[in-house]
């Protein structure tokens, strides 16, 4: 209690307004009181500045680590959020590529089936051939045979 105490600079006497959440704040008349009590107690007033201070610095404290508790759980529930909504999306996405994909499947269906239905038609349609007489056919078959007998003929016998 004797350790040097920092005394409060001109302005710093006024307590800032601070929003308590709802708190009651204390009574001027028990301020007044504590104090009596603490120089009832012996304490002098520097002793009393000191505590004063250590006791704000404790509150501050307090304040600052319900405060950083409240931004963690903030912060826990906004991944929480985030984390549901690209669930969601990640759904979405899913969903729309199915469709996608079964869309694309039917119009690829359709173009084959139009494609084989073309290849059908093309193949009923007969290839168009001479309508020439068959024994005409065969006739020229026959000498063009004997020609390529002859012509082996004269170069194996020389003739």
């Amino acid at each position: 209690m004797t350790d040097a105490v920092e005394r409060p600079q001109d302005g710093q006497h006024e307590v800032p307004f601070q929003d308590t959440g709802g708190e009651a704040l204390p009574d001027p008349v028990e301020t007044e009181q504590a104090i009596q009590q603490l120089r009832a107690a012996g304490f002098s007033d520097d002793q009393q500045s000191a505590l004063t201070t250590a006791l704000l610095r404790i509150l501050a404290l307090w304040t600052q680590q319900a405060t950083r508790g409240d931004v963690q759980a903030e912060l826990h529930a906004g991944e929480q959020r985030l984390a549901q909504q690209l669930e969601a999306l990640r759904e979405d996405l899913r969903r729309a590529v199915a469709q996608h994909g079964d869309a694309v499947r039917e119009e690829l269906r359709g173009t084959v089936a139009q494609q084989a239905a073309l290849v059908q038609t093309t193949r009923a349609a007969p290839a168009r051939r001479w309508d020439g007489p068959l024994w005409l056919i065969t006739a020229l078959l026959g000498i063009t045979c004997a020609g390529v007998v002859l012509l082996v003929v004269r170069s194996v016998l020389g003739w």
